[in-house]
């Protein structure tokens, strides 16, 4: 499964920094929110919670999403807390009507006072329309509680210098290999694009395939492409499409283009790859038959089951840089997943934030690392009896990560971020990259 991106992809992978979404996971499709019961609970007759703020929170939380059961816990003891002034009703909404119900609900001065919004562009709409509080003053003020989450947490949720929304976890891609293969070709990891390269040469004159690759689901090949082009351009040239400044006839995306095909003469991916989807791919890496994989965090629940060949020899590696190129080793391609932000309209300001400050609780971490199989979004231990050691490996070198750049169809939106997806899934297949990134330029233009 996908990333968030391709819902039902914060898919819970059991671990600490594992994701895919399963923050930001498919919902069921119907119009019915799923209510999260609010009864009293011990000691709320002391707190009078009748003379409390009735407050609402929406968000896309499956029903059987491990993160229901956190919630309602955490539900629980908010509302019976004294120090509060009010007490939250939860609804939760199918992915496909969440947004047109949230924007009804908001063009309707009916906004819940908190609410989840993806990262990136989708939550900028909402910051320039003012439709949603900015949370610098209340973490500037609490400055543990800013201190707690993961180095580059906020990046995608910043705007013009104001932070907007709360990370609850993450979804990360990275690269991970065989620590078998690589050992008996007398193989290290590469850093470099020239050292992938040796590393490929040997493993295909030995008849191994060296990266697992199924394009037939596009947003595989492009999400590997995104990590190429970050590693050649740096955050400057997709920035600047966000903003909707930029072009896809950076030089940057051009020589993408070009790696790409340069990969595929060098038979660094699997015969027929272009046929092949994201669930053969990943059979192909987990069985053993190729020595490297680009995808997501959510593939690890996958990779340490017990019917995994590799369970035992899988590693992480972070995707190689460039000759002069422009982006860092510690620059992760990923999202922070499910973010709560405070609409602008919210009935007890202060009462939000101490909701936002519940999800970013060490406990409440530790369960969603433990428990929901996710990337906590704060710095905290979990028990390694609780989580495979390939998510520990994950959670570790994510800890020196500089950034986090988003996967392109989530910050850039399904029409245009689909394209684009289709655009790598054509170089691939042979068209020049100059005549397909200036497609592409031509119908982003077009529906920007």
């Amino acid at each position: 499964m996908k990333k968030v991106k391709k819902v039902s992809v914060i898919l819970a992978t059991v671990l600490a920094l594992t994701a895919v979404l399963s923050a930001c996971g498919t919902e069921k499709t119907g119009d019915t929110a799923a209510k999260v019961s609010n009864a009293p609970q011990a000691g709320e007759a002391s707190a009078k919670p009748k003379d409390k703020v009735k407050m609402k929170e929406f968000d896309w939380l499956e029903p059987e999403n491990k993160g229901i059961n956190i919630q309602k816990d955490l539900l629980a003891e908010f509302n019976a807390r004294t120090d509060v002034n009010a007490t939250f009703e939860v609804s939760h909404l199918p992915s496909t009507p969440f947004y047109p119900k949230l924007n009804a609900q908001i063009a309707g001065n009916e906004a819940p006072d908190v609410f989840t919004l993806h990262a990136a562009g989708k939550m900028k709409t909402y910051a320039d329309s003012g439709k949603i509080l900015p949370l610098n003053e209340f973490l500037d003020k609490d400055k543990a509680w800013k201190d707690s989450f993961i180095s580059g947490a906020f990046n995608l949720l910043t705007f013009n210098d104001k932070v907007y929304g709360v990370p609850v976890n993450f979804a990360a891609a990275t690269m991970y290999y065989n620590k078998d293969i690589f050992k008996q070709y007398n193989l290290e990891v590469p850093k470099t694009y020239d050292e992938l390269k040796n590393v490929i040469d040997v493993l295909v004159k030995n008849k191994v395939t060296p990266i697992a690759m199924g394009a037939k689901d596009a947003w595989v090949s492009a999400l590997f492409s995104e990590f190429v082009a970050n590693r050649i351009g740096g955050d400057a040239p997709f920035n600047a499409l966000m903003d909707g400044k930029g072009t896809w006839l950076d030089p940057s995306y051009i020589e993408t283009g070009r790696v790409l095909q340069e990969l595929t003469k060098m038979k660094a991916f699997p015969e027929g790859f272009l046929s092949i989807d994201n669930s053969a791919m990943t059979t192909m890496f987990q069985n053993g038959q190729a020595a490297m994989m680009v995808t997501g965090s959510w593939a690890i629940n996958t990779l340490v089951n017990m019917d995994s060949k590799v369970k035992d020899s899988v590693g992480i590696a972070k995707f190689p840089t460039f000759p002069n190129g422009k982006g860092d080793i510690d620059t992760w391609l990923g999202q922070p997943a499910f973010n709560l932000v405070i609409s602008s309209t919210a009935k007890d300001k202060d009462a939000a934030v101490k909701y936002l400050k519940a999800w970013s609780e060490e406990k409440i971490q530790k369960r969603v690392g433990e428990e929901q199989g996710d990337i906590p979004a704060i710095k905290v231990t979990l028990d390694p009896a609780k989580v495979p050691a390939l998510s520990k490996d994950l959670k570790d070198q994510m800890s020196t990560m500089k950034g986090m750049f988003i996967f392109y169809d989530v910050g850039l939106g399904a029409k245009i971020g689909d394209e684009y997806n289709n655009t790598i899934q054509a170089i691939l297949a042979g068209k020049a990259p100059e005549e397909a990134f200036k497609s592409l330029q031509a119908y982003t233009e077009k529906n920007r």
